[in-house]
């Protein structure tokens, strides 16, 4: 834990440098960085008060109010009060906020230019891409989920983080690679019409994926199925098996799917979706002491 604390704490000595964030004025004008904060949002949220804007930005009442105070004094913000309650009062930019605003916003668009103008286009996604991962850490938020058909590339980055995550999640070996890179392989050389491999995509990254393949008449076989640490509990599991158990009943296939006897919560999943456990066979070649187990789902 040690590790990742000072990691963090050193990327983000790094950051507020990069950025300026630690000088009393920020960008260079006569405003601090909460300061232009402030106004960014009086500019931005339509009709906000003060009370509103002390939740958002969690700050203490009285800072907030000296503050509103001298922006009023300089002509940059006025309040108005509520037609329905002459009590509560709405902040706004005057013609005079809106120009500085304007002129804090360029500067800062300036300054983002100038960090990033020596990164290619694909350094430039990867970056906006992991700020969002940050931000969606931190906040617990999650991106919408969209549900697409496998495109190219795609394939190669399962198997990727399927192997990484097993060997993380479970110390696989190497041998577990190898064995999705053939089974990948193997599909890609004799993929029917009928087989089909989703993604759950979320902010443009793999959330998670499934294939069904038909292995021959009337039975097909689920594959390649798993869901990223931090998308987890969120029913997107849920989500691909439905589309494969769907699309199998709609082409009136029997399914079958191997899993691991470890593997507690996959397994609870099949068994709300219908399946039984068939057969299992030991597998020693990916870690000692693994159970195979294999499930159908016949009868719809």
């Amino acid at each position: 834990m040690k590790g990742y604390i000072d990691s963090i704490r050193e990327f983000n000595r790094y950051y507020t440098n990069a950025l300026g964030l630690l000088n009393n004025h920020f960008l260079n004008s006569e405003y601090s960085l909460t300061e232009a904060r402030l106004l960014y949002e009086i500019g931005h949220s339509k009709g906000i008060t003060a009370v509103r804007l002390a939740r958002l930005l969690n700050l203490d009442k009285g800072y907030l109010s000296r503050t509103i105070q001298q922006f009023e004094k300089k002509g940059i913000i006025k309040r108005t009060a509520n037609r329905e309650d002459s009590r509560i009062l709405h902040l706004e930019l005057t013609k005079k906020g809106r120009e500085v605003m304007s002129k804090l916003i360029h500067a800062s668009n300036l300054q983002i230019s100038d960090l990033i103008k020596n990164c290619s286009d694909t350094d430039k996604m990867e970056l906006v891409s992991s700020m969002n991962f940050v931000r969606r850490t931190f906040s617990k938020e999650v991106s919408p989920v969209i549900y697409r058909e496998a495109k190219v590339g795609d394939l190669g980055y399962m198997i990727h983080r399927q192997a990484v995550l097993y060997e993380e999640e479970y110390q696989f070996n190497n041998s577990f690679e190898e064995y999705l890179i053939l089974g990948m392989s193997e599909y890609l050389k004799h993929k029917s019409k009928f087989d089909k491999v989703w993604v759950a995509e979320s902010n443009g990254k793999i959330a998670g994926a499934i294939a069904i393949l038909f292995s021959k008449k009337k039975l097909s076989q689920i594959r390649w199925f798993y869901t990223e640490p931090n998308f987890r509990n969120l029913g997107i599991g849920k989500n691909l098996l439905s589309l494969a158990v769907e699309y199998a009943k709609s082409k009136n296939v029997s399914i079958f799917l191997w899993t691991l006897s470890n593997l507690d919560s996959a397994r609870s999943l099949y068994k709300r979706y219908g399946f039984t456990y068939s057969e299992s066979k030991p597998n020693h070649i990916w870690k000692k002491g693994l159970m195979e187990e294999k499930w159908m789902l016949e009868d719809f």
